[in-house]
């Protein structure tokens, strides 16, 4: 299905001025606003001679994320054409000087000394036809003079499609308290793609940055309302890669993959059927749109899949719980509680060909004490869940079959399968954060950037973990009676099987990733000892914690891989 821009929205809705002119509407993101220092020496920034009123210059159009789309928070107004939707929110367009301006008497801190431009709406209402509506209102523009250029076919450094929700419901930034993403929301709010765009790819010193090479990028938007959306969006891939003029083309996806029919409620924006997101992702990356975040289709699909925690259990390296697959089909062909004996009879089966050693003598069992004398209890996981959803814990077959039941048998679930892992006892987790530089060579050891930690309070009645909590490394030191030994033995481990899940990764995908979070459970065992089991392998825009600046610096890595 051809997209078809989306009418304005209805006048009612939003505000006017009571002018009928306006000399600046103010659509633009905050980084739009005028730059300090170097920033204004690109475009008309060196210029000396005087700018004659009619002379075409090209203005570069930057649109709020929020206001491109045509609504606002804390709800949006819909789409109001069928199909998925194009926007253009960041490029170079075409304008007309409206009065001469001398840049003798331009003063960076008196925007009436700034350059004054009528926009030519006919070059803006196929990118964006709201951004266009404003032009129109407002007729002209006042820009700092680094926003202007004269008319120029240059190529910028990078085009950028953000794949991005226009559904009905906000997504919910989720900011707050320990279980919250931090000050820069969740990968798929307004919140999030808002600063990505000005603290990273307009702080960008290829793209945005201070040595005259601002605007040396495009953004387009896909907007995405729910799944068919996805299967229809395959069809524009052609077009859209070619309406790319970047020298380098990649993509960001700012959705969340599912296994499940889409539900129209608040809680679930931005959540897609997974089959229809990685057919549109494969389509795009066919027409040489490389996927920058958060991976490539293949390796994201197998990374979100958590198959790896069965295909893996076996694997000595990889230092994982037992794990075993179990189908739908044979829950519902062989009954619950025959199906659940199975997965505990397989998961015996597995720890025994691979149990964890013991370091020392007298050291308690390994992974758990509870399953010392055979496999009880553990969890139950589905494939594709976010946000800590859809895991419940069980204690013997009979409650594992109704956990099977809970998870796999429910309306709109279409799902084929779920894991069953063998429970593990730890104290904490640690959580590394590894972003491979341009210089690291496969097979060096890497350091990860960052450690964050966390506990939980414990699973409810109805077997879900529940009160998340962020620990610094003084909490964590405190629990363990201070022992730094055993603190240093954790790290020294985690460390260690980080870099064999690094060189597993290169196997599943030759280009390394340019971010990837590892999560460890870890456990004092003794003086001085620690024991490390690998948890989960989290995809490049996972959660930070309190790594305040985490989210800039995973940017900065994956647009620098995208620039390659």
């Amino acid at each position: 299905m051809v997209a078809t821009p989306c009418p304005p929205p209805d006048p009612a809705s939003r505000s006017r001025s009571p002018r009928k002119k306006a000399t600046h509407y103010n659509l633009f993101s905050k980084h739009a606003s005028l730059p300090e220092g170097k920033r204004c020496q690109g475009g008309l920034g060196a210029r000396t001679e005087l700018l004659p009123a009619g002379t075409a210059i090209q203005y570069f159009l930057e649109v709020d994320v929020k206001q491109a789309v045509g609504g606002s928070m804390p709800r949006r107004v819909p789409l109001l054409t069928a199909g998925p939707q194009t926007r253009v929110s960041h490029s170079w367009v075409d304008g007309i000087v409206s009065k001469d301006w001398n840049p003798q008497f331009f003063d960076t801190k008196d925007d009436s000394t700034w350059p004054v431009i009528h926009p030519r709406a006919e070059s803006v209402t196929n990118l964006n036809p709201v951004y266009a509506e404003k032009v129109r209102e407002a007729e002209t523009l006042t820009l700092p003079p680094c926003r202007i250029r004269l008319p120029s076919a240059d190529v910028p450094a990078l085009s950028l499609l953000f794949v991005r929700w226009g559904g009905e419901h906000w997504v919910n930034p989720g900011c707050e308290g320990d279980g919250g993403w931090g000050q820069y929301g969740c990968p798929p709010s307004d919140a999030y793609i808002n600063e990505l765009i000005s603290a990273g790819i307009a702080g960008h010193e290829v793209l945005g940055g201070t040595s005259g090479c601002e605007g040396n990028y495009e953004i387009y938007s896909l907007l995405i309302r729910h799944s068919r959306d996805l299967l229809d969006a395959v069809s524009l891939a052609p077009w859209l890669a070619q309406s790319m003029r970047g020298r380098r083309k990649a993509s960001f996806w700012h959705l969340w993959p599912t296994d499940w029919e889409d539900v129209m409620h608040r809680d679930y924006a931005a959540y897609v059927e997974r089959r229809a997101m990685f057919t549109c992702m494969k389509a795009f990356e066919a027409q040489g749109v490389r996927t920058a975040f958060p991976h490539p289709s293949d390796l994201y699909e197998l990374i979100t899949s958590k198959s790896w925690l069965c295909s893996l259990a076996l694997h000595p390296q990889a230092h994982l719980p037992a794990a075993t697959n179990v189908s739908k089909s044979a829950l519902l062909s062989q009954g619950s509680l025959e199906t659940a004996k199975q997965a505990l009879k397989a998961l015996e089966h597995i720890r025994k060909r691979n149990p964890f050693p013991l370091a020392h003598e007298g050291e308690r069992p390994a992974p758990s004490n509870v399953n010392k004398d055979g496999v009880r209890k553990g969890v139950v996981k589905l494939g594709w869940s976010w946000e800590g959803r859809f895991v419940l814990s069980f204690d013997r077959a009979e409650e594992l079959s109704e956990r099977l039941t809970e998870i796999m048998v429910q309306p709109s679930c279409l799902v084929s399968s779920c894991i069953v892992q063998e429970w593990v006892d730890f104290d904490f987790e640690m959580r590394l954060y590894f972003l491979p530089t341009d210089e690291w060579e496969p097979g060096c050891r890497l350091k990860p950037t960052q450690i964050e930690c966390n506990c939980w309070g414990g699973f409810s009645d109805e077997g879900r973990p529940h009160t998340f909590r962020k620990l610094d490394p003084h909490e964590c030191l405190r629990w363990w009676d201070k022992d730094y030994e055993a603190w240093n033995d954790a790290k020294r481990q985690a460390v260690e099987l980080g870099n064999f899940w690094l060189e597993w990764l290169l196997s599943m995908d030759s280009q390394p990733v340019p971010m990837i979070r590892m999560d460890f459970m870890v456990s004092r065992t003794g003086p001085g000892r620690a024991r490390v089991i690998f948890g989960e392998l989290c995809e490049l825009g996972a959660c930070c914690l309190a790594w305040n600046q985490g989210p800039p610096t995973i940017w900065r890595h994956a647009l620098n891989a995208a620039l390659k």
